[in-house]
């Protein structure tokens, strides 16, 4: 299992790779804090996937210090984004 920097790097060269170390070491983790927010499985592992796309756009130019932390905002916010969208989605 790599580093964080080495997984951060991995980003910044565009690899593929990337996604699939990032999964590899926190999709547990991510998987675990999105199911604690979203109620139905399979929307918290939209928002996982939706996490990894989040962080490929966002490195580069960013370079997180914390991996982690830096995915788990991430996470959160498109799980809380998108229980703010449930109710119109439910209601059409």
């Amino acid at each position: 299992m790599k580093e964080d920097h080495e997984i951060i790097e991995l980003y910044w060269a565009r690899s593929e790779s990337a996604v699939h170390e990032t999964d590899e070491k926190y999709g547990a983790k991510l998987h675990t804090l999105s199911g604690r927010i979203l109620p139905e499985a399979e929307d918290a592992e939209e928002c996982v996937n939706d996490t990894y796309l989040g962080a490929w756009n966002a490195m580069p130019p960013q370079r997180p210090l914390a991996l982690f932390a830096f995915l788990a905002r991430i996470c959160r916010n498109i799980c809380l984004l998108y229980t703010s969208e449930l109710p119109t989605i439910c209601s059409v």
